[in-house]
């Protein structure tokens, strides 16, 4: 391979060298300069080339160029984002040429295995250009879709390298609603761990319905989102050098009392309310706004004027002696934080090679003290032609490390939860200043110090690995047909640590350290192979048609252990044989499992005098997730594309420079489930069995039993979607309208109902049972021009309503609750004829407000003056299961990305604002700033709010009270309304004019000063809106919008500058 290379390279570089002495021979030097037709502007690096040769070149920093060329040559001038201008040389010495900015309609896209004219496309395909991507500064790619694709829902964590959670048009399985994605032709179902430079991203294409998706079949069920990485272009070499420095903010935090006093009296309140005498063991025990000087195991001392504490009597670590204080908690754990990120990148070539190289590197630390996320990459491609030949590839490589929030997002026991846990009066440091203090004494929170997980597991670093990339290669046959096949590789190793110490200073401490380590490692080839066929017969047919076969075969492993009992926490001795713990402690696991998907698809686009369009395509697709009964799926499509405005009639219509109807319906399928579902699944152990087959009734021995049972006739989800779209171009393209209706419906829905108790502890498998409808309109409007002053004017908005709805379960039920539940019971709820995960729990009707309405309510077991007020909403003058039922939704009514920008001479000004309107929270995090739950601490607003008949008769939260036995309930207090307004970017740039850079080596350079998340309007009480469906990858749509312990987002003021040379 490597001398056929060789040889390759040598045979055309004497092929170029051939080009141009011939030329040479008979030509003549070609000089000019080109232009922005609109203000007259230098282009700088555009590419002129003689067409059908290798000879280029690219503009200088005065737009001026020099090429060699004969009379009878063509000049070829492109530029990104402007329309290809061709001029025959002639006679002429001198080729000037004024370009102009290309039609949006125009452009070429890619749309699955092949690509085509945007104003072809029948299907409902949205893409956003390098331009737009640029307008926000982010580490992944996922996050840069936000609000910008109408239909597109994108959930961000603020933590250090977070991917997004993105949903297309809605949510439409029980089970994984993640989109596919499709990198430079790989597939890559994960885009958490593409390890993808946002700065090497050229093009996103979004496949949003079954008529644009479906070619890629079983795994198109919740849209498609193709990624194209940057390529070189013909003409002179260009490096390239991309970098941003920023400081991080959280956008929010938690109101907590940060003054033991404050705390105090809502303490003394609770116990007042209540009707009961503070118990001893309580810190506050010595009276109203009594505070202790000291806190140590199990009991307080020191209380001022009354019984001061001599310190001599106690030593240390007899017992632990704390000394009180007013610690913010939210304030010890964040801090301002800096961002910084670099991409180097070289490209170049001529018409008959080019290549790009690009290198980045990342830093953010974390807002969350001893977070951070660090990654490396290396991206290269090249392409080579030579006659009808072309080959070449993409590769990238990322390596990426970092720590994290300790126990992740909505957990209890995470690190965001211990601030709500952990009470002012809690130091963070005892007395000695070198050990953590913490709630041990009675009376306290079982919280953790927070700032203690932090600082231990700061060296619980995740190290990341990930190889993505192809090499193809591609040969016109005859004529108009090309072969082309591509081998796509996609390996990733993720390797995690974790050393736990103890944590003596907790109510329930830990006496002994730990060490726990994972390795998961993954593997997936894809080689595809298609044939296409272009075809113009006269002037008035075109038909493109495409087959191809894909197989696909991916594998992955798992393997892990822990060990207890460690005589040092030094991080050289983290291994699973230097542990002291008895071997036979020891818990080593591993598993793994593969799959394979073999496939066959066609595609035929035809156009009829540009103005009838059809296209038809289908997918045949095996996958060995299922059984030999139901392995084979056929997923068919068309679309049908009317353009109006190439129609007679129209013709006294100058209103539309193109009008176009579209409507399309396709099938396409969801093959995620778990492996190995078709088959019944054993377990072995001891405790597995539960059987004693040595007979002697007082131990148990390790056997075998059915921990899973399979279904053999499990087969795909099938989603089923017309779209009916309507495009529009006005003002020579200054003004472009993009209009879709969509109905998607999912039938033989993935669903594992709960077995009979006969049937033993074994898991259900997943049958196809369920059926669910998403409905929805998609609107785009955006709007481009520059006026004669030389003031650009850029807006743009995208709207989106979608509703869903489940049509059915399993014949039998009608509802059924969402995996997982907190401390309140079942919080999430799905029902036929409601949206999939409605939260669910009582209605409340406000709080009681006298004795008299207490008496006059229905019979609410334990009511009272001050307390919560549950709906009788069955009327039967009991509160019971039936007032049950669906008390929200996290699905909103309507989304909005808007974008404003304004460009005069070399400064432009940019905003972008997202929204997201009707959508409600479960804001779970009250139950401890208002409940005092876990004796944790509370807001600081709970003293001004809470109901009491005489200081406060109109609060508008429950009357605090140390017997409230409704605050462990899942009720509409914790709904709230999750709607908001929020200024995404503002950004002010400037481009440095080229006569400035003269003589520097600097062929462009533009500076800006960027402003993310600085203002959010909303009615929301807790920290930011936009985290609730962060953690909906999964089948966690059953728990969607959820506000419990994550991480917050970061308002981030960032300087960049962007250079070639």
């Amino acid at each position: 391979m490597k001398k056929y290379y060789l040889l390759h390279m040598k045979s055309l570089a004497l092929t170029m060298l051939c080009a141009l002495l011939s030329t040479s021979m008979v030509a003549q030097t070609i000089t000019g300069v080109v232009t922005d037709a609109g203000n007259n502007e230098a282009l700088i690096g555009a590419s002129v080339f003689v067409k059908g040769s290798s000879v280029g070149t690219i503009t200088d920093l005065d737009g001026s160029y020099e090429i060699t060329a004969g009379a009878d040559d063509i000049l070829v001038f492109s530029f990104v984002g402007y329309t290809e201008v061709e001029e025959l040389v002639g006679g002429r010495t001198t080729v000037d040429v004024a370009m102009n900015v290309g039609q949006l309609l125009d452009e070429v896209v890619v749309t699955g295995y092949s690509s085509q004219r945007k104003r072809d496309i029948t299907g409902a395909v949205a893409v956003v250009d390098s331009e737009d991507l640029n307008e926000v500064s982010a580490t992944s790619f996922t996050q840069k879709l936000e609000g910008k694709v109408s239909g597109v829902q994108v959930s961000t964590s603020g933590e250090p390298g977070s991917g997004s959670a993105i949903r297309i048009r809605g949510v439409s399985s029980f089970q994984n609603n993640d989109p596919l994605y499709i990198i430079d032709g790989v597939p890559v179902q994960d885009a958490f761990n593409t390890g993808l430079n946002p700065n090497d991203i050229e093009s996103i294409q979004v496949l949003k319905d079954a008529s644009a998706a479906s070619i890629y079949g079983a795994r198109a069920n919740n849209g498609v989102i193709i990624v194209t990485t940057k390529k070189g272009k013909p003409g002179r070499t260009v490096v390239t050098y991309d970098a941003s420095f920023g400081i991080q903010n959280p956008i929010g935090q938690y109101n907590l009392i940060t003054d033991p006093a404050q705390y105090s009296e809502v303490v003394y309140r609770a116990f007042d309310n209540a009707g009961i005498n503070i118990p001893a063991e309580v810190p506050y025990a010595a009276g109203r706004g009594q505070i202790p000087q000291y806190i140590y195991a199990g009991d307080y001392s020191g209380y001022p004027g009354s019984n001061p504490v001599n310190e001599d009597n106690y030593s240390y670590p007899d017992n632990l002696i704390m000394r009180s204080g007013a610690t913010d908690w939210w304030d010890e754990v964040f801090d301002p934080a800096p961002m910084t990120e670099h991409t180097l990148g070289i490209s170049g070539g001529t018409e008959n090679a080019r290549f790009n190289i690009s290198a980045g590197y990342l830093n953010q630390q974390g807002t969350m003290i001893h977070t951070y996320f660090e990654r490396f990459t290396l991206r290269a491609n090249s392409e080579f032609t030579r006659g009808k030949f072309t080959f070449g590839e993409n590769f990238s490589l990322a390596r990426s490390q970092g720590t994290f929030q300790r126990g992740g997002n909505q957990s209890e026991q995470n690190t965001m939860t211990q601030i709500l846990k952990a009470q002012a009066i809690i130091p963070v440091y005892d007395i000695t200043g070198v050990n953590f203090a913490g709630g041990k004494a009675n009376g306290l929170s079982n919280g953790s110090n927070p700032v203690a997980i932090q600082f231990r597991s700061q060296n619980n670093v995740g190290t990341f690995y990930k190889i993505l990339g192809n090499m193809f290669a591609e040969a016109e046959i005859i004529d108009n047909l090309t072969l082309r096949t591509s081998f796509g590789v996609d390996y990733f190793s993720n390797f995690s640590p974790s050393f736990n110490f103890p944590s003596f200073e907790n109510s329930e401490p830990t006496t002994n350290n730990s060490f726990s380590e994972e390795h998961q490692s993954g593997f997936t080839w894809t080689w595809t192979n298609t044939l296409a066929y272009n075809m113009n017969i006269g002037d008035r047919h075109q038909i493109n048609a495409l087959v191809g076969y894909e197989s696909i075969k991916s594998q992955g492993r798992t393997i892990g252990g822990s060990l207890a009992n460690y005589f040092t926490d030094d991080i050289n001795a983290w291994y699973l044989n230097t542990g002291l713990a008895d071997p036979g402690s020891r818990n080593v696991y591993s598993f793994g499992g593969f799959s394979t998907l073999a496939s066959l698809f066609g595609k035929v686009d035809y156009s009829f005098d540009d103005k009838y369009l059809v296209s038809v395509t289908v997918r045949r697709d095996g996958s060995s997730n299922f059984g030999p009964n139901f392995r084979y799926g056929v997923f068919p499509a068309v679309s049908v594309g009317w353009r109006l405005s190439e129609e007679a009639f129209m013709n006294d219509m100058e209103v539309f420079d193109d009008l176009k109807l579209r409507v399309g319906y396709g099938v396409t399928g969801n093959q995620q489930i778990p492996g190995g579902n078709t088959v019944d699944r054993f377990g072995g152990g001891p405790g597995v069995s539960f059987y004693d087959i040595n007979g002697t009734n007082s131990s148990l021995a390790t056997g075998y039993a059915l921990t899973g049972r399979g279904n053999a006739d499990t087969k795909w989800e099938e989603n089923k979607s017309l779209n009916i779209g309507l495009d529009a171009s006005f003002s020579g393209g200054k003004l472009n309208v993009v209009l879709d209706w969509y109905n998607r419906e999912t039938d033989g829905l993935l669903f594992n109902p709960e077995l009979p108790g006969p049937a033993g502890s074994a898991s259900a498998p997943f049958v196809n049972i369920a059926k669910m409808q998403n409905k929805g309109v998609d609107i785009g409007i955006n709007y481009r021009d520059k006026f004669a002053s030389g003031v650009g004017f850029n807006f743009g908005i995208n709207a989106s309503h979608y509703k869903n709805k489940i049509l059915d379960i399993d014949g039998t039920r009608t509802s059924f609750f969402s995996p997982g539940n907190g401390r309140i019971g079942q919080t999430g709820f799905s029902e036929i004829g409601g949206p999939i995960g409605s939260f669910y729990g009582w209605t409340t009707d406000g709080i009681f407000r006298s004795q008299a309405e207490v008496d006059a309510h229905a019979d609410q077991g334990g009511k009272a003056v001050g307390q919560l007020r549950l709906a009788d909403l069955n009327n039967d003058g009991v509160i019971n299961d039936g007032d049950l039922g669906t008390i929200g939704s996290y699905h909103p009514d309507l989304t909005l990305g808007i974008n404003l920008g304004v460009t005069f001479g070399n400064f432009d000004i940019s905003t972008f604002w997202t929204a997201s309107i009707g959508n409600e929270i479960y804001n779970y995090n009250k139950l401890f700033e208002v409940f005092r739950f876990f004796n944790s601490n509370v807001s600081e607003d709970l003293l001004d709010r809470a109901f009491d008949p005489t200081t406060n008769p109109d609060g508008d939260w429950p009357m605090i009270n140390e017997n409230d036995i409704f605050s462990e309930n899942s009720t509409d207090f914790y709904v709230e309304d999750g709607s908001f307004l929020r200024a995404k970017t503002i950004q002010l740039g400037w481009n440095v004019p080229s006569s400035s850079l003269s003589g520097l080596g600097i062929g462009s350079l533009r500076v800006y000063l960027q402003g993310q998340n600085l203002f959010t309007f909303t009615g929301y009480e807790g920290i930011d809106p936009t985290l609730s469906n962060f953690n909906t990858r999964g089948n966690s749509d059953q728990r969607g919008g959820f506000d419990y312990g994550n991480y917050p987002t970061s308002k981030i003021v960032m300087f960049g500058i962007n250079a070639s040379f």
